[in-house]
């Protein structure tokens, strides 16, 4: 959960440009590429989430059942239950800056490489079964020799996301999810623009510790968190678990997934206008979330 903390856009040093020159490789390019990354992150949580390899339950009836994997918390339906995760996002920032700050990247690592393991191990699950646990393992020690790879790292991230975000998910009812989606959308704004904590986060944490993408922009990058795509991931997934449980329409989940991408897109053109900026990605998004289910609940 602890790369859960880490929910920063910062886009830096862009001017101001014409609209037509979009098209131009250097501004399509990473667009293509974040949405890219959001849309697999959400379709493989979702899917994982909905359905096992041969027709299997899916994460969701997995934490359902509670056997083979636990929820992460222990009344899905209490709202309280979505005060326990925001407070526990609260402090393991707070743990993380005090380690970073005093140089003890070890202990952060640990953890870090921990989260990778397990959320791999559960995206592989939900894809190919019980042997997914092997190559998640494969995959994991690759990506301890190759740490460096950027490339990889992202692609490492974009495997591990789905299996936290859907454990997440499966855990939490619809309201207690939408009130952790609307509570850290407000406190990613005051970490940002108010106590600016997580802008130190981003920057002492940069290439020092796996969390977050870094989608290359010229000699530039666009860095999305973490919890920028695991948090609307758990929200999707949290509408999916009601679909599945009350037998009713998926449809909810997926405009719900869908509106977020938008949100993602807008943030994306306002921040190529300013000259150097440094914004939430969260609360766009999950305010596209909230406008994609409405408008899903509203077909159904």
């Amino acid at each position: 959960m602890n790369q859960d903390t880490e929910d920063l856009c910062s886009l830096s040093k862009y001017k101001s440009f014409p609209l037509e020159n979009f098209l131009k490789m250097d501004y399509a390019k990473p667009l293509f590429t974040a949405v890219a990354i959001y849309l697999l992150v959400q379709g493989i949580g979702l899917w994982i989430s909905w359905t096992g390899p041969g027709g299997e339950e899916g994460i969701v009836k997995m934490v359902e059942d509670g056997e083979v994997l636990p929820p992460v918390v222990e009344e899905p339906e209490d709202p309280i239950s979505s005060l326990q995760i925001f407070l526990y996002v609260i402090i393991m920032t707070g743990v993380i800056l005090i380690l970073l700050k005093y140089k003890f990247d070890i202990i952060i690592k640990i953890f870090v490489l921990l989260a990778l393991l397990g959320g791999l191990s559960i995206t592989f699950w939900g894809l190919i079964g019980r042997f997914g646990f092997f190559v998640a393992l494969l995959l994991f020690l690759f990506a301890i020799w190759k740490r460096e790879n950027i490339l990889l790292m992202n692609m490492i991230l974009i495997f591990t996301i789905p299996g936290i975000g859907s454990w997440l998910g499966s855990s939490l009812g619809f309201i207690p999810s939408l009130l952790l989606l609307i509570g850290l959308a407000i406190y990613d704004i005051i970490a940002v623009f108010g106590t600016k904590h997580m802008v130190k986060l981003a920057e002492e944490a940069k290439g020092r510790i796996p969390m977050m993408f870094a989608i290359p922009i010229g000699d530039r990058y666009l860095g999305l968190g973490t919890g920028d795509l695991a948090i609307p991931l758990a929200f999707s997934v949290s509408i999916l678990r009601e679909s599945i449980l009350k037998d009713t329409s998926i449809l909810p989940a997926i405009t719900a997934s869908l509106g977020g991408c938008i949100g993602l897109i807008a943030l994306f053109f306002y921040v190529l206008n300013k000259k150097e900026v440094t914004l939430p990605a969260l609360p766009p998004i999950a305010l596209g979330l909230i406008l994609g289910f409405g408008i899903g609940m509203i077909f159904l």
